[in-house]
């Protein structure tokens, strides 16, 4: 453990917890199927139908020239 610790620069904690979030992530990756109560889903379909909110940061980013368009 020393060893890796040494050579991520990470702490213990920091390690364990990385390791924990990158198997969770694997181990959901592989899921095909989400059950979720009635309550859950219905929650979820509202919050999906809602019309995102405007951001203007995105807007005024989009209205830029492109640095790949040739001026």
């Amino acid at each position: 453990m020393r060893r890796v610790l040494d050579a991520t620069g990470m702490s213990l904690n920091e390690y364990v917890v990385s390791c924990a979030v990158s198997t969770a992530t694997n181990d959901l990756a592989d899921r095909q199927v989400f059950v979720l109560e009635p309550d859950a889903w219905n929650e979820l379909q509202e919050i999906l139908g809602r019309p995102p909110a405007p951001n203007l940061r995105i807007t005024a980013l989009l209205g830029e020239p492109s640095t790949l368009e040739s001026e």
